[in-house]
């Protein structure tokens, strides 16, 4: 079942109140098996630049300089135009898109406790949206893989915010799958992979 959202994001600075260029997020289970995503449920947008400047959020020369690095098609995702099949969104928009599909996650994840996460709840705040999430629901991707536990995610396109979101998603399967071997003194499964195999 898939309870839980991974959020991450392409921005023009690294505030907390960062212009938004890409948002990618996408369902899954963190207890399941790999994921394939021609069978999940996706969220992806881009967002218009001139909503958010207007309302204060901010771009940052070295954040500009160094998209400047990167490759031409990261660049065209991240900063070209909209078309009317790939449109980008005005900051309302884009946070009202996010909120329902974040809404009744029972947790919410991404790469860093100080980034995506902070970004989108200042975006809310902005548009007069409360969070769909409580504080006890967020995680941190950039921990878990802390735990030394190799989350073997594939090669994907750099910095697409829904290829990185999907792929941190399979990251945190991986590391949970092998969690799941792990047992106190007792040969006890450790918490919450007790009930693993029930799971299935």
């Amino acid at each position: 079942m898939n309870t839980d959202v991974m959020i991450d994001m392409e921005t023009l600075a690294t505030g907390t109140q960062p212009v938004m260029l890409t948002i990618g997020a996408c369902k899954f289970d963190p207890f399941g098996d790999e994921v394939k995503r021609s069978e999940m449920e996706v969220l992806y947008i881009r967002l218009d630049i001139d909503s958010q400047v207007a309302v204060g959020r901010d771009v940052n020369d070295d954040t500009i300089d160094w998209w400047g690095r990167q490759t031409p098609e990261a660049q065209v995702e991240a900063l070209g135009d909209g078309t009317p099949d790939n449109p980008r969104y005005t900051l309302a928009e884009a946070m009202d898109q996010l909120y329902k599909f974040c809404w009744g996650a029972k947790r919410v994840w991404s790469n860093g406790s100080v980034a995506d996460i902070i970004w989108a709840e200042s975006a809310f705040k902005q548009v007069e949206r409360a969070n769909p999430w409580k504080f006890w629901e967020i995680r941190d991707v950039r921990t878990a893989f802390d735990l030394g536990i190799n989350p073997n995610m594939p090669p994907v396109t750099a910095h697409n915010a829904l290829e990185d979101a999907i792929n941190q998603a399979i990251g945190i399967q991986n590391v949970f799958r092998t969690l799941q071997n792990c047992t106190d003194n007792s040969g006890t499964y450790i918490e919450p992979f007790k009930d693993w195999k029930k799971r299935g």
